[in-house]
């Protein structure tokens, strides 16, 4: 299927549509570029790689999203005048309950990482098209759920597991069923993905809060490495050990030899500005001092970051440079996975559109501070694995205060007439 770019009305009329066609030397770049379009995204299939960019960039959940969807829209439009008329769709014609489009955001390790399909950062983004709002709930990924006798991190991975294309739709079960909110779209996007968008885009200026030091952070590629040492299996009153052999031969028990497996990091506190690789270390670190080792801090970082790569983006404008976009596309082009169809793009460019200048508000779900909806139970219950629960096992708790927050608290905050 030819995609038609120079001189072609129909890409005039899409290109019109998200703002780019006044852009001078926007049709050179394109001319530029149009080899390398053509080889990238129609050799791959197209349903992979630029509503990333949009919702990356205007959610600020820079973490998720895929691309080409809306690449495989202008393919199908530019292929016939009757279907231009889905470029006239609004965000009404989106899935949305009580007025809210509702979006699950996962970011997992990705191929190369321990547990790469297990979701690392899982987010709902409750948004209002009408009141261009934004309220991001963090969840833990320790949070346990009974139905899968695991905890919620492991959703994505189970479905994926059951059959391609699985995980997202048990993710939205478990969550819709977890918070109380139904989920109408969901997307997934390794850190690679999440790295390399933070470079195009040339870096984030990040507030750090609290200044940490991480002396565990693990370094990608050296998860096995034995740091000089064998490994020896030693019986000893009828069991079997397994010791470390130091260089002298010696069989010993060391707590933790692999010290190698390790970097030490160190963020101080105030405006830094950071790159892909730094960036992701900041929002990963799970064993940071002065209170920055739990997942819960970890949470509030990730928003941060969110919240930076959003505002650098708008400031770069970096959707109406033809060259970034492009190179998004790319980016994301095996780092994603939605459910979005391809007649919901044109809604959600609108939507998007929409937000540049939209509220965004932040929950975390957090077992810390007097207002906590969760708590740290015995082990024994869960297969030895350390987990929360809702406070006093009570999930209706839970879904009321995610669901004022969502909806109560937004009415609030609307300005006075």
């Amino acid at each position: 299927m030819r995609f038609p770019l120079d001189g072609d009305k129909s890409c005039l009329v899409f290109m019109r549509y998200i703002d780019l066609s006044h852009q001078q030397g926007f049709k050179s770049g394109l001319k530029k570029t149009r080899r390398r379009l053509k080889r990238t995204f129609l050799s791959n299939g197209p349903w992979r790689a630029i509503l990333t960019v949009f919702f990356l960039v205007i959610f600020g959940i820079g973490l998720f999203f895929s691309g080409s969807l809306l690449l495989n829209l202008g393919k199908k439009l530019f292929s016939g005048p009757s279907l231009l008329i889905t470029f006239f769709k609004d965000a009404s014609d989106l899935k949305e309950n009580q007025g809210r489009v509702n979006i699950l955001l996962l970011g997992t390790g990705g191929e190369g990482h321990q547990g790469y399909n297990l979701s690392d950062t899982i987010i709902l983004a409750s948004v209002s098209p009408k009141n261009k709002e934004v309220a991001l709930v963090s969840i833990p990924r320790d949070l346990w759920v009974e139905d899968l006798k695991a905890k919620i991190n492991t959703a994505y991975a189970f479905g994926e597991e059951k059959k391609k294309g699985g995980g997202i739709e048990l993710a939205e079960s478990v969550v819709t069923s977890t918070l109380g909110i139904p989920i109408h779209y969901t997307a997934r996007i390794d850190f690679s993905g999440f790295q390399k968008a933070i470079d195009l885009v040339g870096g984030v200026d990040v507030n750090v809060e609290k200044e940490f030091t991480d002396s565990k952070y693990p370094i990608e590629g050296k998860e096995n490495d034995l740091c000089g040492y064998k490994i020896v299996e030693v019986e000893g009153d009828g069991v079997k050990k397994n010791l470390i052999q130091d260089a002298t031969g010696s069989a010993v028990l060391v707590e933790d030899p692999f010290f190698c497996r390790y970097e030490t990091i160190h963020f101080t506190k105030g405006l830094t500005h950071m790159d892909g690789k730094t960036a992701l270390k900041f929002v990963r670190s799970r064993m940071g001092t002065n209170g920055e080792g739990s997942d819960f801090a970890r949470a509030r970082r990730q928003q941060q970051v969110i919240s930076a790569l959003k505002n650098k983006v708008f400031s770069l404008n970096t959707l109406f440079d033809p060259k970034k976009v492009i190179s998004l596309l790319a980016t994301f082009g095996r780092s994603i996975d939605s459910d979005i169809k391809e007649e919901e793009i044109a809604p959600f460019l609108k939507l998007v559109q929409s937000l540049q200048d939209g509220n965004f508000r932040n929950l975390v779900l957090s077992s810390q501070g007097e207002d906590a909806l969760l708590e740290t139970p015995t082990t024994e219950n869960y297969n030895g694995q350390w987990v929360l629960v809702p406070k006093g096992g009570n999930f209706q708790i839970l879904q009321t205060r995610v669901k004022n927050f969502i909806f109560i608290e937004e009415s609030l905050k609307k300005p006075n007439p």
